[in-house]
Protein backbone atom coordinates (compact mmCIF):
# COMPACT_ATOMS: atom_id res chain seq x y z
CA UNK A 1 0.00 0.00 0.00
CA UNK A 2 2.86 2.16 0.91
CA UNK A 3 4.85 1.52 -2.00
CA UNK A 4 1.43 2.14 -4.22
CA UNK A 5 1.37 5.62 -2.54
CA UNK A 6 4.79 6.43 -2.64
CA UNK A 7 4.50 5.62 -7.00
CA UNK A 8 1.71 8.08 -7.36
CA UNK A 9 3.40 10.75 -5.09
CA UNK A 10 6.48 10.93 -7.95
CA UNK A 11 4.09 11.05 -10.54
CA UNK A 12 1.26 13.02 -9.43
CA UNK A 13 3.19 15.20 -6.77
CA UNK A 14 1.22 18.25 -6.92
CA UNK A 15 -2.71 16.70 -6.75
CA UNK A 16 -0.24 14.24 -3.76
CA UNK A 17 0.81 17.18 -2.26
CA UNK A 18 -3.05 19.06 -2.18
CA UNK A 19 -3.71 15.96 -0.57
CA UNK A 20 -1.24 16.10 1.84
CA UNK A 21 -2.07 19.82 2.71
CA UNK A 22 -5.61 19.21 3.32
CA UNK A 23 -5.41 16.27 5.44
CA UNK A 24 -2.62 17.74 7.24
CA UNK A 25 -5.42 21.19 7.58
CA UNK A 26 -8.30 19.07 8.40
CA UNK A 27 -5.95 16.86 11.55
CA UNK A 28 -4.42 20.29 13.34
CA UNK A 29 -8.32 22.20 12.75
CA UNK A 30 -10.10 19.42 15.13
CA UNK A 31 -11.06 21.16 18.54
CA UNK A 32 -8.95 19.67 21.31
CA UNK A 33 -9.22 22.66 23.75
CA UNK A 34 -12.54 21.31 25.43
CA UNK A 35 -10.16 18.68 26.73
CA UNK A 36 -7.47 20.44 28.20
CA UNK A 37 -10.19 23.88 29.61
CA UNK A 38 -11.02 21.25 32.96
CA UNK A 39 -7.04 21.71 33.91
CA UNK A 40 -5.75 25.06 32.54
CA UNK A 41 -7.58 28.21 31.46
CA UNK A 42 -8.88 29.17 27.93
CA UNK A 43 -5.48 30.11 26.82
CA UNK A 44 -3.10 27.53 28.06
CA UNK A 45 -5.81 24.71 26.50
CA UNK A 46 -6.08 26.38 22.97
CA UNK A 47 -1.80 26.37 22.87
CA UNK A 48 -1.76 22.96 24.53
CA UNK A 49 -4.04 21.33 21.75
CA UNK A 50 -1.86 23.33 19.17
CA UNK A 51 0.97 21.51 20.66
CA UNK A 52 -0.42 18.14 20.53
CA UNK A 53 -1.96 18.05 16.61
CA UNK A 54 0.87 20.05 15.74
CA UNK A 55 3.39 17.53 17.11
CA UNK A 56 1.55 14.33 16.37
CA UNK A 57 0.55 15.24 12.30
CA UNK A 58 4.22 16.49 12.15
CA UNK A 59 5.33 12.98 13.06
CA UNK A 60 3.01 11.24 11.30
CA UNK A 61 4.11 12.98 8.19
CA UNK A 62 8.05 12.45 9.00
CA UNK A 63 7.10 8.45 9.02
CA UNK A 64 5.83 8.81 5.80
CA UNK A 65 8.69 10.53 4.67
CA UNK A 66 11.02 7.67 6.01
CA UNK A 67 8.90 4.71 4.90
CA UNK A 68 9.23 6.46 1.35
CA UNK A 69 13.21 6.90 1.99
CA UNK A 70 13.12 10.99 1.16
CA UNK A 71 14.15 12.27 4.80
CA UNK A 72 17.65 13.05 3.49
CA UNK A 73 15.65 14.81 0.30
CA UNK A 74 13.65 16.80 3.05
CA UNK A 75 16.68 17.78 4.36
CA UNK A 76 16.74 15.40 7.59
CA UNK A 77 20.55 15.40 7.42
CA UNK A 78 23.96 14.78 10.27
CA UNK A 79 25.47 18.02 10.88
CA UNK A 80 28.52 16.65 9.11
CA UNK A 81 26.51 17.58 5.64
CA UNK A 82 25.30 21.21 6.39
CA UNK A 83 26.06 24.41 4.41
CA UNK A 84 26.19 27.98 4.89
CA UNK A 85 23.62 28.25 7.80
CA UNK A 86 24.58 31.84 8.06
CA UNK A 87 22.41 32.65 4.47
CA UNK A 88 19.19 32.40 7.05
CA UNK A 89 20.39 35.91 8.43
CA UNK A 90 17.74 37.71 6.75
CA UNK A 91 15.08 35.83 8.35
CA UNK A 92 16.95 36.79 12.13
CA UNK A 93 16.93 40.72 11.26
CA UNK A 94 12.63 40.43 10.30
CA UNK A 95 12.23 38.42 13.54
CA UNK A 96 13.63 41.09 15.54
CA UNK A 97 11.88 43.60 13.35
CA UNK A 98 8.83 42.14 14.19
CA UNK A 99 9.66 42.00 18.06
CA UNK A 100 10.60 45.45 18.02
CA UNK A 101 8.18 46.89 19.94
CA UNK A 102 8.47 43.71 22.41
CA UNK A 103 12.07 44.48 22.51
CA UNK A 104 12.40 48.10 23.08
CA UNK A 105 9.07 47.89 26.06
CA UNK A 106 6.33 50.03 24.04
CA UNK A 107 4.32 47.01 24.18
CA UNK A 108 4.81 44.90 27.37
CA UNK A 109 4.22 41.01 27.69
CA UNK A 110 2.00 40.13 30.81
CA UNK A 111 1.62 36.90 31.60
CA UNK A 112 2.43 33.78 33.55
CA UNK A 113 5.67 31.75 33.05
CA UNK A 114 3.95 28.52 31.89
CA UNK A 115 1.76 30.60 29.26
CA UNK A 116 5.31 31.54 27.93
CA UNK A 117 6.88 28.80 28.43
CA UNK A 118 3.00 26.91 25.99
CA UNK A 119 3.72 29.91 23.42
CA UNK A 120 7.35 29.55 22.69
CA UNK A 121 6.60 25.55 22.12
CA UNK A 122 3.07 26.24 19.89
CA UNK A 123 5.46 28.34 17.55
CA UNK A 124 8.09 25.46 17.80
CA UNK A 125 5.62 22.50 16.84
CA UNK A 126 4.39 25.33 14.05
CA UNK A 127 7.93 25.53 12.53
CA UNK A 128 7.98 21.63 13.22
CA UNK A 129 4.90 20.87 11.76
CA UNK A 130 4.71 23.35 7.86
CA UNK A 131 8.36 22.24 7.27
CA UNK A 132 7.72 18.60 6.98
CA UNK A 133 4.99 19.27 5.40
CA UNK A 134 5.70 22.10 2.86
CA UNK A 135 9.52 21.32 2.68
CA UNK A 136 9.50 17.99 3.24
CA UNK A 137 6.42 15.84 2.15
CA UNK A 138 5.43 18.51 -0.70
CA UNK A 139 8.58 19.35 -1.85
CA UNK A 140 10.12 16.24 -2.10
CA UNK A 141 8.34 14.30 -4.73
CA UNK A 142 8.04 17.47 -6.56
CA UNK A 143 11.49 18.00 -7.24
CA UNK A 144 11.68 14.16 -7.71
CA UNK A 145 9.76 14.40 -10.51
CA UNK A 146 10.89 17.89 -12.05
CA UNK A 147 14.34 18.63 -10.08
CA UNK A 148 16.74 17.21 -12.56
CA UNK A 149 17.00 20.57 -14.60
CA UNK A 150 17.31 24.38 -13.25
CA UNK A 151 14.22 25.06 -14.45
CA UNK A 152 12.31 22.02 -12.70
CA UNK A 153 14.14 23.01 -9.62
CA UNK A 154 12.90 26.61 -9.90
CA UNK A 155 9.07 25.55 -10.89
CA UNK A 156 8.77 22.87 -8.41
CA UNK A 157 10.22 25.37 -5.54
CA UNK A 158 7.51 27.68 -6.84
CA UNK A 159 4.40 25.40 -6.93
CA UNK A 160 5.31 24.00 -3.74
CA UNK A 161 5.50 27.27 -2.34
CA UNK A 162 2.33 28.34 -3.86
CA UNK A 163 1.17 25.31 -2.22
CA UNK A 164 2.19 26.75 0.95
CA UNK A 165 0.68 30.13 0.76
CA UNK A 166 -2.57 28.83 -0.18
CA UNK A 167 -2.90 26.39 2.77
CA UNK A 168 -3.16 29.39 4.98
CA UNK A 169 -6.78 30.07 3.57
CA UNK A 170 -7.82 27.88 6.53
CA UNK A 171 -7.35 31.22 8.72
CA UNK A 172 -9.92 32.57 6.30
CA UNK A 173 -12.41 29.57 6.69
CA UNK A 174 -11.72 29.12 10.38
CA UNK A 175 -12.87 33.01 10.92
CA UNK A 176 -9.27 33.65 11.91
CA UNK A 177 -8.53 36.44 9.52
CA UNK A 178 -10.46 39.03 7.26
CA UNK A 179 -10.66 38.18 3.82
CA UNK A 180 -8.08 41.23 3.38
CA UNK A 181 -5.49 39.70 5.36
CA UNK A 182 -5.83 36.23 4.40
CA UNK A 183 -5.06 37.45 0.98
CA UNK A 184 -2.23 39.34 2.05
CA UNK A 185 -0.83 36.21 4.50
CA UNK A 186 -1.17 33.87 1.17
CA UNK A 187 1.06 36.30 -0.77
CA UNK A 188 3.63 37.17 1.93
CA UNK A 189 3.68 33.08 2.92
CA UNK A 190 4.18 32.44 -0.97
CA UNK A 191 7.63 34.32 -0.45
CA UNK A 192 8.59 32.94 2.68
CA UNK A 193 8.17 29.63 1.05
CA UNK A 194 10.63 30.22 -1.53
CA UNK A 195 13.03 31.32 0.99
CA UNK A 196 12.90 28.20 2.99
CA UNK A 197 12.70 26.07 0.06
CA UNK A 198 15.81 28.00 -1.36
CA UNK A 199 17.58 27.62 2.59
CA UNK A 200 16.74 24.28 2.78
CA UNK A 201 18.59 23.01 -0.50
CA UNK A 202 21.36 25.31 0.06
CA UNK A 203 21.89 23.99 3.84
CA UNK A 204 21.32 20.74 3.27
CA UNK A 205 19.42 20.71 5.74
CA UNK A 206 15.84 21.32 7.19
CA UNK A 207 16.36 21.87 10.85
CA UNK A 208 17.59 25.89 10.95
CA UNK A 209 14.50 26.30 8.62
CA UNK A 210 12.44 25.00 11.18
CA UNK A 211 14.33 27.35 13.78
CA UNK A 212 13.59 29.78 11.66
CA UNK A 213 10.19 29.77 10.92
CA UNK A 214 9.82 29.46 14.19
CA UNK A 215 11.94 32.11 15.96
CA UNK A 216 9.59 34.30 13.09
CA UNK A 217 6.49 32.94 14.28
CA UNK A 218 7.30 33.26 18.07
CA UNK A 219 8.15 37.30 16.99
CA UNK A 220 5.16 38.02 15.22
CA UNK A 221 2.58 36.41 17.63
CA UNK A 222 3.92 38.32 20.29
CA UNK A 223 0.45 40.32 21.15
CA UNK A 224 -0.77 37.46 21.88
CA UNK A 225 0.73 37.49 25.47
CA UNK A 226 -0.27 40.73 26.01
CA UNK A 227 -3.64 41.78 27.98
CA UNK A 228 -6.75 41.57 26.67
CA UNK A 229 -5.65 39.79 24.04
CA UNK A 230 -7.76 36.83 21.95
CA UNK A 231 -5.84 33.82 20.77
CA UNK A 232 -6.86 32.17 17.87
CA UNK A 233 -9.05 35.26 17.09
CA UNK A 234 -9.21 37.43 14.31
CA UNK A 235 -6.65 40.63 14.21
CA UNK A 236 -8.67 43.81 12.73
CA UNK A 237 -8.94 43.77 9.50
CA UNK A 238 -5.80 45.17 7.19
CA UNK A 239 -6.63 48.35 4.97
CA UNK A 240 -6.23 47.63 1.13
CA UNK A 241 -2.97 49.83 1.36
CA UNK A 242 -1.57 48.34 4.61
CA UNK A 243 -2.14 44.95 3.19
CA UNK A 244 0.09 46.12 0.23
CA UNK A 245 2.13 47.43 1.98
CA UNK A 246 3.00 44.41 4.49
CA UNK A 247 3.32 42.37 1.30
CA UNK A 248 6.05 44.73 -0.15
CA UNK A 249 7.90 44.81 3.43
CA UNK A 250 7.94 41.01 2.62
CA UNK A 251 8.45 40.84 -1.05
CA UNK A 252 12.70 41.14 -0.21
CA UNK A 253 12.68 38.11 1.17
CA UNK A 254 11.42 36.92 -2.10
CA UNK A 255 13.79 37.98 -4.01
CA UNK A 256 16.67 36.85 -1.62
CA UNK A 257 14.79 33.50 -2.17
CA UNK A 258 15.25 33.51 -5.84
CA UNK A 259 18.67 34.62 -5.58
CA UNK A 260 19.68 31.71 -3.59
CA UNK A 261 18.33 29.01 -6.11
CA UNK A 262 20.77 30.08 -8.53
CA UNK A 263 23.00 27.89 -6.74
CA UNK A 264 20.80 24.85 -5.51
CA UNK A 265 20.70 21.33 -6.48
CA UNK A 266 17.96 18.62 -4.60
CA UNK A 267 19.22 17.06 -1.88
CA UNK A 268 20.51 13.49 -3.18
CA UNK A 269 19.26 10.55 -1.35
CA UNK A 270 21.96 9.17 -0.55
CA UNK A 271 25.47 11.53 0.52
CA UNK A 272 28.67 10.26 0.47
CA UNK A 273 29.78 8.74 2.98
CA UNK A 274 26.78 8.35 4.55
Amino acid sequence: MLQKIKTYAVQRPVIFAVIVILLSIVSTEIPLQRLFVPYMNQQAAIYASLIVQQGLVGLALWWLLRRFGWTRQAGFTPPAYWRALWLGWPLVVYALLNASDFLNRAVKIDTKPGILVLYALVNLSTGWVEEVMGRGLVLAPILQKWGSTRKGLFAGVLVSSALFGLAHLANLIMGRAYLVNALAQIVYCVFFGVLFAALLLRNRTIWPVMLLHAAFDFAGNLGELTPGAVVNGPSAPLEPMTALLTVLIFLPLFIYGLVLLRKAQPIPSELPGG
